[in-house]
């Protein structure tokens, strides 16, 4: 379907990027734009240099340098083609989509290949669900009757059967689709023989209980298979290949049935993870439908983010055994470092959920959901496992890589809470733990908003830092930085430089700076730069304290001027014979000393 540029714009009116952005992120105003850490797949950073200009409708992002209006931002987060993203737009807003005047046959001869892998991924899933009822899956039925699964659950997750190998892509075949179609979706594979000649197209999942997976948008984009009964050389599970449309550590299991569930109840407060589909299934139908596995072990910057839209609480339920311990270790700073507020569960030693929940019940999961505890707590408590606090040697290094993980706790209260439980489990007393906190090199906490940076001990970075900051609070035009003139000080930083010339220019002519636009004046070499100039008042603006700090900031880079300025009349000095001259030399020289002073 092709869409003409009236629907067009009438659709981005309707989607102000702003208020879509905002969905996937948080935006911060600066100036006249938005700023944020960038919520783009693929790239994970600590400081916001993903910007959005609301009057042009078109957001940048200065560290990966991708960028665009509303439909390209969808179409990147959501992995969907520009038709996808129109479309999910128009559904958002109200929208009605304009009717399309041809005929069937045209429309399926223009469809998208997206298209058609989506519509063979639906009718394999819809397959593979009348396979359950057939006298060949009883075995698959026998499995789901030994772990507890009832009808309505197999109904909701789309639980189905492969019985053979041929079934599958005879009948994708009958229904219209092409044996490469069925290998680009992955769901069926080919033998290579010896002599290099293909064989026939067979089933990727043969025999396996098959639960497909389900992206947000309700398609089908995968499928998981599951062994009915243990062999040495099968995988217990088994996914088809990533694909187009499928981005394994892109993709949440069950986030489609979640995202039902956030509608149902108007919102959710957290979101419990567990490692796979079957655990997922059973804590599901034990009543907790706010659940999502994370296709493994290891999560990702873009699964917090996807979970981020849909609470700001996760409980992350991982199995009781050392690999899961250490999965959750390893997830727990990418949910923190995007904002989230974590807590885990913490389950038997060698239990999984579905286990807890077949052993002692549902209200018994529920209980332990109610007694997880914060990230901090818990990395302590894995920690304590590595260490004989019985051994004098021991107790000390736990200390001392406690203390590491306590620095990081954001509120003194936290801080003291935590300190005092140290003091309990290792006999030491609170004061000295707090002494030994206090002169952690490195590990302070994150800067309170009325608390002013520290000037590197290095003077050159000294220096760099204060000029990327006088020339961030021109750009967002902030009012105690309109007086001072740039001139009149010597930049180190040939980005600086030019950004001089830029903010100077637009001064004169008077014209308003906008950081984004910017960003098209310089070279690919010249971004990063720029981004830690627009980066370096992240942790003052907004303080009670950050025109005094500009104030600084120039008042280094002036002195800095001077000092140079009086390091040439001192080689000047040292080199004029003439007595006349070199008095009128000390003369200056004194002048700028007072002023140096001043």
């Amino acid at each position: 379907m092709r869409f003409d540029e009236s629907f067009i714009e009438k659709l981005k009116e309707k989607n102000d990027i702003v208020s879509v952005v905002g969905k996937y992120c948080t935006l911060k105003k600066q100036g006249s734009s938005y700023w944020a850490c960038c919520p783009l797949p693929g790239h994970s950073e600590k400081t916001p240099s993903f910007s959005i200009n609301e009057n042009g409708q078109f957001f940048k992002c200065f560290g990966c340098g991708r960028g665009g209006d509303v439909i390209k931002f969808v179409m990147t987060m959501e992995n969907l083609d520009f038709q996808g993203a129109v479309k999910m737009l128009a559904e958002q807003s109200g929208i009605p989509l304009p009717e399309d005047d041809g005929d069937y046959e045209r429309a399926a001869k223009n469809r998208s290949e997206r298209d058609r892998l989506l519509s063979l991924m639906k009718t394999a899933a819809l397959f593979y669900v009348h396979n359950l009822n057939s006298p060949e899956a009883e075995p698959h039925r026998r499995y789901l009757e030994g772990r507890g699964i009832d009808r309505r659950t197999i109904t909701a997750f789309g639980i189905g059967a492969s019985t053979d190998f041929s079934s599958l892509p005879e009948h994708l075949r009958k229904s219209g689709f092409t044996d490469e179609e069925m290998l680009k979706c992955g769901v069926c594979q080919q033998k290579t023989h010896d002599d290099g000649t293909k064989g026939k197209v067979y089933d990727a999942l043969f025999g396996r209980l098959i639960i497909p997976i389900i992206n947000n948008l309700g398609n089908v984009i995968a499928f998981g298979g599951r062994l009915l009964e243990k062999k040495p050389t099968f995988a217990k599970y088994k996914n088809t290949q990533e694909t187009e449309l499928f981005i394994k550590n892109r993709t949440l299991y069950n986030i489609n049935n979640l995202k039902k569930e956030r509608a149902r109840t108007g919102g959710l407060s957290e979101i419990i993870i567990v490692e796979g589909y079957m655990d997922t299934i059973s804590v599901y139908q034990g009543g907790f439908k706010n659940v999502v596995a994370s296709m493994g072990t290891s999560l990702t910057v873009e699964q917090a983010r996807m979970l981020k839209r849909y609470a700001g609480t996760v409980i992350i339920s991982y199995d009781g055994d050392g690999a899961g311990q250490k999965a959750t270790i390893r997830g727990l700073e990418i949910l923190r470092n995007e904002g989230l507020n974590v807590r885990i569960l913490q389950l038997p030693d060698g239990l999984d959920p579905d286990d807890v929940i077949k052993k002692f019940g549902a209200e018994k999961y529920g209980e332990l959901i109610r007694e997880s505890i914060p990230l901090v707590d818990f990395k302590l408590k894995n920690l304590m496992r590595d260490y004989d606090l019985k051994d004098v040697s021991d107790k000390r290094k736990y200390i001392a890589e406690a203390l590491k993980i306590i620095a990081l706790c954001e509120t003194e209260s936290e801080r003291e809470d935590l300190l005092r439980k140290l003091g309990n489990d290792t006999g030491t007393t609170y004061q000295s733990l707090r002494r030994d906190l206090d002169r952690l090199d490195g590990n302070e906490p994150t800067l309170k908003q009325e608390t002013i940076p520290k000037q590197p001990q290095s003077v050159d970075d000294g220096l760099k830092n204060a000029e990327r900051f006088v020339l961030c609070a021109m750009l967002f035009g902030k009012p105690y930085a309109k007086k001072f003139n740039l001139l009149s000080v010597d930049f180190t930083d040939g980005v600086h430089t030019k950004l001089t010339e830029i903010i100077s220019d637009s001064l004169a002519e008077g014209k308003e700076i906008f950081p984004a636009s910017v960003s098209g004046l310089m070279n690919d070499d010249e971004l990063d730069e720029y981004n830690a100039v627009l980066s370096s008042g992240d942790n003052v603006f907004g303080t009670a304290a950050e025109e005094r700090y500009f104030q600084d900031c120039t008042s280094l880079l002036l002195n800095a001027r001077l000092n140079s300025d009086l390091e040439a009349l001192k080689k000047l000095f040292a080199e004029e014979t003439d007595t006349e001259k070199r008095k009128n030399i000390a003369k200056m020289m004194a002048d700028l000393n007072a002023r140096i002073k001043r």
